[in-house]
């Protein structure tokens, strides 16, 4: 496992707001793991989920 990236990093990465990142979370868009009741992201996860979010033209 990678360094992994707080909920709080992950919002600022995609220019979101904290509980938008963690709607995403909840909703298992984003794949995230709970450590100490504390959410964090792989930065190989957060670049697949922006990956799948780009519009194709």
């Amino acid at each position: 496992m990678s360094n992994l990236l707080s909920l709080k990093e992950v919002a600022e990465k995609l220019n979101l707001c904290y509980n938008a990142a963690y709607y995403y979370i909840k909703t298992r868009k984003l794949r995230g793991i709970k450590l100490n009741k504390v959410w964090r992201v792989e930065p190989e996860e957060l670049e697949r989920f922006i990956e799948e979010r780009k519009v194709k033209v």
